[in-house]
């Protein structure tokens, strides 16, 4: 008996912890992690017994090479100003391609397009305390 199956899901249902899928034989499989992600090569067994691995879905990115310093911080600028996740790999930026308008936008910086499991890796830390009377 071949208890081994895969759901392929995607990036934000996986960020959620909550995806609905199907495996590669076409039976339907529900995920319900609360205040948890999911992540690419993933383990779970179900009720009946099988062993899931979710494989994330590749989207379809914008690369960028950093070479240059310069360069680097003025990307880095411009992404920033658009409030875009990023993912960070040496010295390679993805981020999520979404047409022709960010890619116009950002044709000064070289962009080739991709297709990749996009895992933004870089995030600026949210502190909880937005007004604190601790000190008063």
């Amino acid at each position: 008996m071949d208890i081994l199956r895969t759901v392929e899901v995607d990036r934000v249902c996986a960020e959620r912890g909550k995806c609905k899928g199907r495996t590669e034989r076409g039976e339907d499989v529900f995920i319900n992690l609360k205040r948890s992600s999911i992540d690419d090569g993933d383990v779970f067994q179900t009720d009946e017994g099988y062993i899931i691995v979710i494989k994330l879905k590749e989207e379809n990115v914008l690369k960028f090479t950093l070479n240059d310093p310069v360069i680097a911080f003025k990307l880095g600028y411009a992404i920033g100003n658009y409030h875009l996740r990023v993912m960070l790999i040496n010295n390679e930026v993805y981020i999520l391609d979404m047409g022709e308008y960010l890619f116009e936008k950002f044709k000064e910086y070289s962009p080739k397009r991709d297709r990749i499991v996009f895992k933004p890796n870089l995030e600026l830390p949210v502190s909880d305390v937005v007004i604190s009377f601790d000190n008063t």
